[in-house]
């Protein structure tokens, strides 16, 4: 098979559908990555907060309930943080499957392409083969 423009241009949109798979797939971990350190933070939360209501329900003293409720701030803020970054995953992971879907586009009209010019191909090669017995027709015919 001779190497046409069109094939090339769907080696070019295969590779390029191949690094977009990639690309969604990686984004996609690192956002699973993200959940589940939220998932873990979200746990540790509810754990302290348990550990704070026992504490002031039993004889505690005031420097364990400060750092109870320090702790628990601290780990708020850090949910806030996880939390943003949740949201950045997940544009990143909108964004490369939109890239992903522009690459299968480009990947169908290069097929769309290449199976316009096989018909093309083949439309010419059965012209030609029509011309040969026409000709042999009309020499067969004046003999």
């Amino acid at each position: 098979m001779t190497t046409t423009a069109w094939t090339i241009l769907d080696q070019i949109a295969e590779t390029k559908v191949t690094e977009a798979r990639e690309k969604v797939s990686s984004a996609n971990q690192i956002l699973k990555k993200i959940t589940a350190q939220k998932i873990q933070l979200l746990e540790m939360l509810d754990d302290y907060q348990k550990r704070l209501k026992d504490s002031q329900i039993n004889s505690h003293s005031i420097d364990q309930n400060i750092s109870f409720r320090h702790f628990i701030k601290q780990v708020q803020e850090l949910l806030e943080v996880i939390t943003n970054e949740e949201q950045e995953a997940e544009k990143k992971v909108q964004i490369e499957e939109d890239l992903l879907i522009d690459a299968l586009k480009e990947k169908k009209k290069s097929e769309f392409l290449i199976d316009r010019d096989k018909q093309t191909t083949q439309k010419k090669i059965e012209q030609q083969e029509q011309k040969k017995y026409d000709e042999m027709a009309i020499n067969r015919f004046n003999q």
